[in-house]
């Protein structure tokens, strides 16, 4: 938390707010304006802390755009409704048990017309512009699925449009709009088509006709694409036209890229508004793996405004990998003119019975500290937050606006952004948003390469921060990700990346290069200490690991030593290597049964680097194949963990010979882990995070020694810290303790004495301890430090400009206390 009087903010452009027509007894204008000034109102201390705000509206499912016929008071079929909407059209790859099926939320609800939807567009803007002062827009939606309400455009008169799981081989799934799809001839009116569709006419130029000539008349400004429309026909699986799950395609790759980017040409052909996306539930290279997306040509031609944000599917399946994972990848880079990138919180749901603020997060706030700790590093070094806020939706499938949601979720926002970062966190994925989609490699690669890391995130790999390749050389030379350890795929190591790489960890820095070693080059090859030998046997299938690694540990059974490696998801089987370096060493190797070996990971610290390090893992996907189903469609099932070394757990600890050390003591090996993120705020250490099982505790150590978190205990063991952590995690941390003595380290928060010091902390346990304090780093007055009451002399210490400053040989309790003038300042 920030100190007390603090009213610091990380700026933030626009919050919108998402609200379906539940809430609206009616749609004439006094009932619509009661209803959006309430609304105004719950969400008012979040949207105070924005430059503006927008409305964005759920009205049906999209099928209000594309039945437009330029009548005013023509009727539409809103999303009035509880569960799956059109089963009888076979859109769900399954049959829907009775109570799922869709039902009218109310007894009775208000009918519809476009003059309604006109009105409330007009009214929002009024209220939040002229009553709240709140400059104000407003944006309609499109979603390609069938869930929110019924669609005779799509499953009845245009079924063409429709994707099916069995039109690429990865059978029945939940049907969506092919985004690149052709429309049959079609007489009926529209409003831009008032003869009819012309046999042939492709979505794209429908869709942004339509939208254009509705968005006009109805006064939106802009459009949001749901998800995954304009990048995957299949957002929700892995699988698609370019990965079926039995072999990956890469001879389809080029003509999907030019159907997807057709689709965007002839919509932005025709449609002038700005544009927002939802993109998939899945990471950028995942993307190009499953269906080659053009996501960089999409992003280079500015066809939409800012980067896909998180996905909302972290609560429903309970993987923050794949929603941090996902985030990072999406705004390493930025499209042309984009001002920035959007973080996105699952509140409510207005079409379905689950409302994850109670149901799935149980009001912890996990999934907004964790996400609002993200942040990119630009091509100038400066670090870029998220901009903007949306919140999905402020409204429930009832139709109830919860002042409690807006106070609850409104508040954790605002002080995740008083905690923003500042700087490069200590950890940071090197992205090749670039190479990956220029690559003249298999798809499988930035498909394995990502679920790798996604594996990692899940395992407690705490990295919060992303540079795109295309900004890594600049920001480096800016000094942003000094003595920073950086995590870099083998899809990254170009020549070119090599040797700024090189540059890095000759200055003190460190890498965790990890992928196929057959994808490296020349140049990555000798600043790893490595050969790639090409005469050997690659190894696959479940393979022993001999590794001395600090892991995780297991209360109850051993931890698994069997490695499944499956060739088809790793970029292909494990290649031999050899060491030929005198400073390289292995770290880790496999073993087949026939005792053949292979190095699987090793670590560089040549003695001229100045403490710099270049360590290297091969990697395994993190998945097997179960059994093809009854539709033979092979499925992808997580490793037994009680049986099988997690890849993602064999990154983190490659990663800690860096010096960020993260492991756990399950309770058994199948036990849950912590999702952690580490972001840097003025100069202190946030650790934000989910803890998936309360019953793991979590053991930390970093490069200045064992971090003791804020207003927590520690118990201090062999040089590590012990924590049992709460499930939602965001932690400040500006202490940390080397002692080789073992027992409990506490600091707490404390008055800040005397009255003219704004921030107090006492840490007690210590015993000959050598202490690190980082205060803040600038902006700073008076420092006080005593131990057991008894003062220090300013003689005794100094704080350079980082705000860092090192005790030796303390014991007892410390009390630390200081005057920052910037919050003196927001007092006043």
């Amino acid at each position: 938390m920030m100190s007390r009087g603090s009213s610091t903010l990380s700026a933030v452009d626009c919050v919108t707010l998402e609200l379906s027509l539940k809430p609206f007894p009616g749609f004439d204008e006094a009932a619509l304006a009661q209803t959006v000034s309430e609304a105004f109102r719950q969400w008012l201390p979040l949207l105070r802390a924005a430059n503006s705000c927008s409305i964005m509206l759920w009205i049906s499912d999209g099928s209000e755009i594309l039945e437009w016929a330029g009548d005013l008071d023509q009727q539409i079929e809103w999303a009035r409704y509880i569960g799956f909407n059109n089963t009888g059209a076979g859109a769900y790859g399954e049959v829907k048990a009775p109570e799922r099926v869709a039902r009218p939320f109310a007894e009775s609800s208000p009918d519809l017309d476009y003059a309604a939807v006109a009105r409330l567009v007009r009214v929002i803007k009024r209220i939040g512009t002229e009553e709240f002062g709140i400059p104000t827009s407003v944006g309609a939606t499109f979603d390609p699925g069938p869930e929110f309400a019924p669609s005779s455009f799509k499953f009845e008169r245009h079924p063409e449009v429709v994707a099916r799981g069995e039109d690429v081989g990865i059978g029945p799934i939940i049907q969506m709009l092919r985004h690149s799809s052709s429309l049959r001839a079609d007489d009926r009116a529209y409003a831009t088509y008032p003869k009819g569709i012309p046999e042939g006419t492709s979505f794209g130029e429908f869709l942004g006709r339509q939208a254009q000539d509705y968005a006009t008349a109805m006064g939106f400004d802009y459009m949001w694409l749901s998800n995954g429309f304009g990048f995957s026909a299949f957002a929700w699986t892995d699988l698609g036209a370019g990965f079926d799950g039995r072999a990956f395609h890469d001879d389809r790759a080029d003509a999907l890229r030019r159907e997807s980017l057709s689709f965007w040409e002839d919509f932005a052909r025709h449609f002038h508004l700005p544009v927002e996306v939802r993109g998939t539930n899945h990471t950028a290279g995942i993307d190009i793996g499953s269906d080659a997306v053009p996501a960089l040509e999409l992003y280079e031609a500015g066809h939409f405004q800012s980067p896909p944000p998180n996905s909302p599917w972290g609560p429903l399946n309970e993987d923050f990998g794949i929603e941090m994972s996902g985030f990072l990848s999406r705004i390493a880079m930025l499209p042309a003119g984009s001002p920035g990138y959007r973080y996105r919180f699952y509140a409510n749901d207005p079409w379905f019975w689950q409302q994850p603020w109670w149901d799935f997060y149980n009001r912890e706030p996990f999934d907004i500290y964790l996400p609002l700790g993200v942040s990119r590093i630009d091509d100038l070094g400066r670090v870029q937050t998220p901009s903007s806020v949306n919140i999905l939706s402020i409204d429930t499938a009832h139709g109830i606006l919860d002042e409690r949601v807006g106070r609850e979720v409104g508040g954790h926002i605002l002080a995740a952004l008083e905690s923003a970062p500042d700087e490069a966190g200590p950890l940071v994925w090197v992205y090749p948003f670039r190479e990956y989609h220029q690559a003249d490699t298999s798809l499988g690669q930035p498909y394995f390469e990502d679920w790798l890391l996604t594996s990692a995130l899940n395992a407690g790999l705490p990295v919060s921060t992303v540079v795109s390749t295309d900004d890594l050389g600049p920001a480096l030379r800016a000094g942003a990700l000094a003595a920073r350890t950086l995590l870099v795929p083998a899809g990254a190591m170009t020549e070119t990346i090599s040797a700024e790489l090189s540059d890095h960890v000759a200055a003190g820095g460190s890498i965790v290069v990890y992928g196929a070693p057959a994808r490296l080059g020349a140049r990555a090859a000798d600043l790893l200490g490595l050969r790639v030998e090409t005469g050997e046997q690659p190894l696959a299938g479940d393979l022993l690991l001999l590794t001395d690694l600090e892991s995780d540990r297991s209360v109850q059974g051993e931890m698994p030593r069997v490695l499944r490696h499956v060739e088809l998801l790793s970029d292909g089987a494990i290649g031999a290597v050899r060491v030929v370096d005198p400073f390289t060493e292995p770290a880790v190797r496999v073993q087949d049964e026939e005792g053949r070996e292979r190095i699987y990971a090793t670590t560089r610290r040549d003695p001229s680097w100045d403490g710099g390090a270049a360590m290297w893992v091969r990697g395994s996907s993190p998945h097997a194949f179960a059994e093809p189903d009854e539709r033979g469609v092979p499925a992808q099932v997580p490793h037994d963990p009680d049986r099988f070394v997690d890849p993602g757990v064999l990154l983190r600890d490659v990663a800690g010979m860096a010096g960020y050390m993260v492991s756990h003591e399950l309770r058994r090996p199948s036990s849950g882990r912590a999702v952690l993120g580490l972001h840097r705020s003025r100069s202190a250490f946030w650790f934000n995070g989910y803890l998936t099982d309360t019953t793991s505790r979590v053991r930390l150590r970093l490069p200045a020694g064992v971090p003791i978190l804020n207003h927590q205990e520690c118990w201090l063991e062999g040089g590590v810290g012990h924590y049992q952590l709460p499930k939602s995690i965001h932690a400040e941390c500006r202490v940390f303790v080397e002692q080789s003595a073992d027992g409990m380290i506490r600091c707490r928060e404390i008055a800040p004495y005397p009255a003219w010091m704004t921030r107090g902390m006492r840490i007690s346990g210590l015993r000959e301890a050598t202490v690190t304090l980082h205060l803040p780093p600038t902006e700073r007055g008076r420092v006080r430090l005593d131990v057991d009451g008894e003062l220090l002399d300013e003689a005794a210490f100094s704080i350079d400009a980082a705000g860092s400053c090192t005790l030796h040989h303390i014991s007892g309790t410390l009390t630390v206390a200081w005057e920052d003038l910037e919050v003196i300042r927001a007092r006043n």
